[in-house]
């Protein structure tokens, strides 16, 4: 995926224009992934819920460099749940908030990237989420539960399609 416009320089057919010549390094340019807006309504039972996501690039939560010198802002993250009309759930999340369950140097690298809903099962709205290297497909998924009354656990995801593993945060209350 590309975030912005870089431009490179093109190779010559020409000898003397192949000989080494400097890069020229983008180091104002900063890369911010697309703004996405979604929202869907998910039947559950009896339950009518109404769920959104919303993510933007955010300069303020800092700036991240890969190895080639490439910046990017890191994103903000907001989910709502609501159910049968009344607000269930409404959270923006950034990085920091996974901060204990990465390692020092993954979390120095990387931005909070994706968002989809899951599932809705015995009242419990589920979401995967990632922190990814920028530009790259090496992440660390996670997965919010948000129970029926409001509270909410992140928990590390190695797969999933598999069950959880014990690494978790948890939080009460809308």
């Amino acid at each position: 995926m590309v975030f912005g416009a870089c431009n490179k320089n093109s190779q010559s057919t020409d000898t003397a224009a192949n000989e080494e010549q400097p890069q020229t390094k983008v180091e104002n340019i900063i890369h911010r992934l697309p703004t996405l807006h979604a929202e869907d309504t998910v039947m559950s039972g009896k339950n009518v819920y109404a769920l959104m996501i919303h993510r933007e690039a955010c300069d303020s939560l800092g700036i991240i460099t890969d190895e080639l010198g490439y910046r990017y802002a890191d994103n903000l993250l907001k989910i709502s749940v609501k159910k049968n009309g009344a607000v269930l759930f409404s959270r923006t999340f950034q990085k920091k908030d996974f901060l204990r369950m990465l390692d020092e140097d993954f979390a120095e690298k990387s931005i909070l990237d994706g968002c989809r809903f899951l599932q809705v099962h015995e009242g419990m709205v589920s979401y995967a989420l990632a922190v990814s290297y920028p530009d790259s497909d090496m992440s660390r998924p996670f997965k919010l539960n948000i129970g029926p009354d409001g509270s909410y656990v992140i928990v590390k995801y190695d797969d999933l399609e598999d069950e959880y593993t014990t690494d978790s945060l948890s939080y009460d209350g809308v």
